[in-house]
């Protein structure tokens, strides 16, 4: 673990309603994930989008992304150690054009790219807690378990009692990346832009497949099988080693 990645941010406080307080940016020390991009159609994403200001990132025209990760975070400052799973679509914000396939080859060069987050389950009480207090994350209490399969990772997500989806994303030799991404929340009747910065060894693979999901029985389930999503990957991470830090939101947008 590299704490020089942590030295110089400023941090700063934040009290919950229950009168927990935490440091903010939350500090992500040991963590590792597995993430898949899949076409969906252009006109059934946009039903997830809370705004109009937002547009789906396009892959081809007429069809967007659907983007599913699954991270394990080991350590973290004043947190214990809890799952998450992410159900989010790749966006801009008021964008003067939108051409299909550059923001996913390019998303530096957008700079109101981000990933709007609509469902976001995890496994403990704290973690629920912190997210939608302080971001407006959509979050629920889940079993997110995670098991090798052979040459696959594999992440289970259940709630209720009844399965969401299982995703399996091929793992494959890593190397190290820095990469600073931004999600997009609703809280308060506005839009939040929060800034995430990452560092660890990842993997990418474009337009090769090498990942798969499959849907369950719960009522997230049929709300994504609705959606008519593609089966065939345009896009899988396998990250390990990772550290992270999430920033308190910095822009706030109107919807």
């Amino acid at each position: 673990m590299d704490e020089t990645f942590f030295a110089s941010v400023r941090l700063e406080q934040a009290e919950l309603s229950s009168g927990v307080k935490i440091e903010l940016p939350i500090r992500y020390q040991d963590w590792s994930a597995i993430m898949a991009h899949f076409p969906v159609p252009e006109a059934a994403v946009r039903r997830l989008l809370p705004s109009s200001r937002l547009k789906p990132i396009l892959y081809v025209p007429g069809t967007a992304i659907l983007s599913m990760v699954a991270m394990e975070y080991r350590q973290i400052k004043g947190l214990a150690p809890y799952n998450e799973f992410g159900i989010m679509v790749p966006v801009l914000y008021e964008p003067k054009v939108n051409i299909p396939g550059l923001p996913l080859l390019f998303p530096h060069c957008f700079k109101l790219s981000g990933l709007y987050v609509h469902c976001l389950p995890v496994t403990t009480q704290a973690a629920y807690e912190v997210g939608i207090e302080v971001w407006g994350y959509p979050k629920i209490i889940a079993e997110i378990v995670f098991e090798d399969i052979g040459q696959m990772r594999r992440c289970r997500l259940r709630a209720a009692g009844k399965n969401i989806l299982t995703l399996d994303v091929e793992k494959g030799a890593t190397r190290f990346s820095k990469v600073n991404f931004h999600s997009y929340t609703v809280k308060g009747g506005q839009l939040l832009r929060t800034l995430i910065q990452t560092r660890g060894e990842c993997n990418i693979a474009r337009f090769r497949g090498g990942a798969s999901f499959n849907l369950g029985d719960h009522p997230i389930a049929e709300e994504l099988r609705a959606l008519g999503i593609g089966k065939t990957a345009v896009e899988r991470l396998y990250l390990t080693n990772v550290q992270s830090m999430l920033h308190p939101p910095g822009e706030f947008m109107s919807l």
